[in-house]
């Protein structure tokens, strides 16, 4: 729920910004930074160490940043961003880069003069080849994702190899690039200054950005956007009669390249609306159905912006349509939706709109009209568009270009006007005159539910090439992907029912080269692929599955016209029926390119997802590597679930009743994890309750980790050292720190910094493209953290930037890797991904670097290996039931089950103390408990006590509870962890040893807000009352707490002692870290005064 602070006074503050010309958008963008400084651009919910947190960026932030963005580019590519130089060469973003971070990017290169040029990293490399040669591009700016680096290498191959063309390409700036800051540490407010672009004078005639055509020819083309256009999208919304300031507008699942996502970069200059989005992280979070939902859940917004697959998908749950009901607009576009869920939605009370517009013309129709189904005209446009007559009832929309509307592209000439013929055919609606409804296209192309659209023109070429074929219609609108009716020559007509034969001609159509008609089977000796050439061509949302062949029926044969095409229409409408009948059964059955193991073994379940997932994206990736950085899209998740789900009831492993969830895929993403889920199903025999690890997996992981470890050192004498001789160990410390520029890692440094026996930190962090110095963002991050920003540039302290890899670290440069392996004493480990939601294997690669620094120590050429320290956390021990949890090794993994988080720390953890058998390693584990607030009592407010802080000032009433709470603040945290440095213990547990009494929390809390204190059942029960009323989105921005019901809940089923940790995980040793830290011995128990500190902090940030 969204918990945007002082909501209410910013809306009656905002300054709607003029829209009549005198300002282009990157100038308004410039305006808000004066007048709406503080207003809210983003919202997006973060997970850094706690429950999910709330960010917001406002003007303030994301003005700044797209100017940083657009110098960026230009010291990037060499283009000037002097206003004075006119002719600027096209430079080409392809990125499937986070929302917040491409629209920085793609405002900052605006403002600066740069024309970009959009291209969707869903086109083919052929087409992309094209589009780059059509506005003659030389610099191509391309986001990480292996799949579109793929992409792009590939085009840019094409492109120099058949025109001798010469394009570069550039890697995407990141969001720590752009705002100097990580997307858990933003500040409350914007940078105190920074370096602005030139001032520029735009004209209304200036292009100012290019996007292309989804395809309506051949290859999709480009279309220019000018300032004037820009404006006019301003316009469409703030014609509408809904008030839009301040309503939050969840729009996770819409791409930044596409139109539409432009269409917001507009629309929230000119109403004041705020644009709910996936954090700005890399990998980029999927938009799945799930996804997309509980972003906008999660957001507290008001209105939602759907593909139509994604609604349809929220239908089939009883749930998200009660969810659906509280908006204010659920709106879809770009493709349409089943009547059947439509018609239900709106009957059961969800608020539908539909939108329609286009690349070539804007938006045509008006915003939340008066139906769903049927849209009006928006005013902006109204005066220019015409409906010509198909003299069958219906009318084909052409867009005019007239003094007071523009259109990016003309086709004809209609009514003495330039104007643009879309080839959409409307429906107007029977009963009220000025409502129209799109029925189709003139030119065929089909519109999928998920809002991509396909060309079958070419496509359908290329097949009718086969000699074994006469004809094809492609089929699929308003469908989750594409099939195609296919017209075999008479010599090769068979029963369409029969499925050996019917299989045999997929089969041999899939293929061409030297084949064989035999008189009952078609033979398997086929050369190229021939269907495989179509889905080379094809974008991939157009691309076929075997399975989505459907053959004509001899007795319904093809009818043609007089020229000898068929005519798509009546065909397709007499195999309605048919075409319905093959989605249903692919939907249900549908296994491609897979033989089904009889013998259901780890081994043979691999063999399996092997094969059906380098069968369905027809690349192959290695055991370990994420199938969604590699190209896989929502289609292909898809077929992989059904193909599973039809394999697994085969083997009757998992009853008939029961689906796969919805995101298993996404849930398991490398063919190793969806290998050992699918044995976990084998093994549980019901598919009820699929757990994210079981015992083996864990075990499995340490396994491998530490065989390949002792593989790759048993050369090595690592038991005793030294690896070399005549090297005198240090007499200071030098300690390398990951991540210092997490909220912790800000501590660890400025505690490092302090202690004179420190006398070099290696400060690590991830690599960074940007101009701004790792050592400026330290510099901010510990200002925001209340620490001296001089802790940053303090000699001891030297920066790298470099990854952490498996085999150590990576910087680049043999010269510092080979100081740093020599020079340092001790390693603290404090950098790892937090993400509550993901499996194990998405924290690959934070296992594989613990092995890496373990590496790295061992090969220190000292008889005393580094030191190195791991910062862990008492999530291994989530599932512990009873008794004193002593500081020493977890064997079980059994404790750490049901969050990859927690698993993947216990992991480390084992891999850690098996190296310490075998070497000289000694690491320390300490794993450690809840953070409280930093020296200025900073405190994310996204975690569970300050939403229960919040919560319990709306309801009126404080929660008394008998137990304690041993959080530890930051400074403390960070201090006792350094001293532990040196510790000859391997495992401690890092808690406050004098832990306060929650009711003094509740009792400051009481008294400053003036509320009762009543029994946490009573409170929960009021809570829950809140939550089940209908809410509007003030009043859930008043109830954080509501979207923690579940955490809640369980603490009603504890015995609540005296004494007891609060909310926690039963009695936790702390003997020996007290021992080992005096930081802790002298650390005092927070009271009043820090809850004050709190609540103060809360109250600044407009929290409270």
């Amino acid at each position: 729920m969204s918990r945007i602070p002082n909501l209410d006074n910013l809306k009656k503050g905002f300054q709607a910004p003029p829209i009549d010309g005198s300002l282009s958008v990157p100038q308004i963008y410039d305006w808000h930074l004066i007048h709406n400084v503080h207003y809210p651009v983003f919202l997006y919910q973060s997970e850094d160490g706690g429950a999910k947190k709330d960010v917001v960026l406002t003007y303030g932030h994301v003005v700044p940043a797209a100017h940083e963005a657009g110098r960026y580019i230009s010291r990037a590519t060499g283009v000037s961003i002097d206003p004075s130089v006119k002719l600027k060469p096209v430079i080409a973003v392809m990125s499937a880069s986070d929302s917040i971070t491409l629209f920085t990017t793609l405002l900052g290169m605006m403002r600066s003069g740069i024309l970009v040029y959009l291209i969707s990293p869903r086109n083919s490399p052929v087409a992309v080849a094209h589009l780059l040669s059509a506005k003659q591009v030389h610099h191509l700016v391309v986001s990480a994702e292996p799949h579109v680096q793929q992409l792009a290498h590939e085009a840019v191959e094409e492109l120099k190899k058949n025109k001798n063309i010469k394009v570069d390409m550039l890697p995407m700036p990141r969001f720590e690039d752009l705002y100097h800051c990580t997307p858990a540490d933003v500040s409350s407010e914007g940078p105190s200054d920074f370096d602005p672009l030139p001032k520029r004078s735009d004209t209304l005639s200036e292009p100012m950005y290019i996007v292309h055509s989804s395809g309506s020819t051949a290859f999709p083309k480009p279309v220019a956007y000018t300032s004037r256009m820009q404006l006019q999208l301003c316009r469409s919304v703030a014609t509408s009669a809904f008030d839009w300031c301040g309503e939050v507008f969840a729009v996770h699942g819409l791409p930044m390249f596409h139109l539409a996502g432009l269409g917001s970069m507009t629309n929230i200059i000119a109403v004041g609306n705020i644009l709910a989005v996936f954090p700005p992280v890399f990998p980029t979070v999927i938009p799945t159905p799930e996804s997309t939902f509980r972003g906008a859940i999660d957001s507290g917004a008001t209105l939602v912006f759907a593909m139509p697959s994604n609604i349809e998908s929220w239908t089939k749950d009883a749930t998200k349509v009660d969810s659906l009901r509280l908006m204010k607009a659920v709106i879809f576009g770009a493709a349409p939706i089943q009547d059947s869920v439509g018609a239900h939605l709106v009957h059961v009370g969800v608020r539908m709109y539909n939108l329609y517009g286009l690349s070539e013309a804007g938006c045509i129709s008006e915003f939340l009209g008066s139906d769903w189904k049927y849209f009006s005209l928006n005013p902006v446009c109204k005066d220019a568009v015409r409906f010509k007559s198909l003299d069958d009832g219906t009318y084909e929309i052409i867009v005019l270009n007239t003094p007071n509307y523009e259109i990016a592209l003309s086709n004809c000439v209609y009514d003495g006007h330039d104007a643009y013929a879309t080839k959409d055919i409307a429906e107007p609606h029977p009963t009220r005159k000025g409502l129209w409804r799109i029925v189709g296209r003139l030119d065929d192309q089909i519109m999928l539910s998920t809002g991509e659209k396909t060309n079958p023109g070419p496509l359908e070429s290329i097949l009718r090439g086969h000699p074994m074929v006469k004809d094809s219609l492609m089929f699929g609108r308003g469908h989750f992907q594409n099939g195609i009716l296919v017209a075999p020559k008479d010599e090769y007509k068979f029963d369409h029912q029969d499925k050996e034969k019917l299989n045999a001609f997929r089969d041999a159509i899939w293929y061409v080269g030297v084949f064989d008609m035999l008189p009952d089977v078609i033979s398997n000796k086929y050369g190229r692929p021939m269907v495989e050439r179509m889905n080379a061509y094809a974008p991939r949302h157009s691309r076929l599955s075997k399975e989505m062949i459907l053959v004509e029926d001899p007795k319904r044969p093809f009818q043609f016209s007089a020229k000898g095409f068929p005519r798509r229409a009546p065909v397709l409408a007499e195999y309605d029926a048919d075409i319905e009948a093959l989605y249903a059964e692919v939907e249900a059955t549908s296994v491609p390119d897979s033989n089904v193991p009889e013998d259901w073994t780890l081994e043979s379940a691999f063999d399996f997802v092997k094969q059906l997932v380098h069968g369905t994206m027809r690349i192959k990736v290695t055991a370990e590597q994420n199938f969604f950085l590699y190209g896989c899209d929502s289609l292909q998740a898809t077929w992989i679930r059904s193909a599973l789900m039809k394999a697994l009831h085969a083997a009757k492993v998992l009853p008939s009743d029961i689906e796969l969830p919805g995101n298993i895929v996404y849930d398991y993403p490398t063919l190793n994890a969806l290998a050992r889920c699918v044995m976990t199903v084998v093994s549980a025999k019901s598919g009820s309750t699929i757990r994210a690890s079981n015992e083996q997996d864990l075990l499995a992981y340490v396994e491998r980790y530490v065989g390949e470890f002792f593989k790759e050192v048993e050369s090595q004498d690592t038991s005793t050292g030294p690896l070399s001789n005549g090297t005198t160990d240090p007499v200071q410390d030098v300690v390398l720190l990951t991540g210092s520029t997490g909220s912790l890692g800000t501590g660890l440094l400025a505690q490092l910094v302090a202690t004179d026996a420190v006398a070099k930190i290696y400060a690590f962090n991830r690599p960074s493209s940007s101009s701004k110095k790792t050592v400026d963002r330290q510099r901010e991050l510990l200002k925001l953290r209340g620490y001296d920003k001089g802790i940053a540039t303090s000699s001891k302290v030297v920066y790298v930037d470099a990854t952490m890899t498996v085999d150590g670290i990576a910087i680049g440069d043999k010269t510092v890797e080979d100081e740093i392996r020599s020079s340092v004493t001790h390693i603290i480990h404090n950098a790892w991904r937090v993400d509550w939601k993901m499996s194990l294997d998405t924290f690959q690669d934070c296992v594989e670097s613990v092995v890496g620094l373990a590496k790295l120590a061992l090969s220190s050429p000292h008889h005393k290996a580094p030191k190195l320290l791991f910062v862990s956390s008492i999530g291994v021990l989530r599932n512990h039931r009873s008794g004193t949890v002593l500081e020493q090794p977890i064997t079980d993994p059994k404790t750490a089950f049901g969050q990859g988080y927690s698993e993947s720390k216990w992991v480390a953890e084992s891999i850690l103390y098996a190296i310490q058998e075998r070497t000289r390693l000694r690491p320390v584990i300490v794993r450690i408990g809840q953070v409280s607030g930093s020296v200025n009592g900073a405190w994310n407010q996204s975690d569970w006590v300050p939403a229960i802080v919040k919560t319990s000032l709306t309801l009126g009433c404080f929660p008394i509870l008998k137990g304690v709470c041993s959080w530890l603040g930051v400074q403390g945290m960070a201090g006792a962890l350094v001293d532990a440095r040196d510790c000859q213990y391997t495992t401690l547990h890092l808690l406050h040893h004098r832990p306060m009494p929650w009711g003094v929390l509740a009792q400051v809390c009481a008294d400053e807000f003036g509320v009762a204190l009543v029994p946490y059942g009573e409170w929960f029960a009021k809570l829950k009352t809140a939550m089940e009323e209908e809410l509007d989105v003030t009043r859930r921005q008043t109830l954080p707490a509501g979207m923690l019901l579940e955490f809640l809940g369980a603490n009603l089923q504890k015995q609540d002692v005296e004494g007891e940790e609060t909310f926690g995980m039963g009695d936790i040793s702390v003997d020996k870290m007290v021992e080992v830290s005096q930081t802790l011995r002298e650390a005092k128990s927070l009271g009043p005064e820090d809850v004050r500190q709190w609540l103060s902090f809360w109250k600044s940030t407009g929290f409270l």
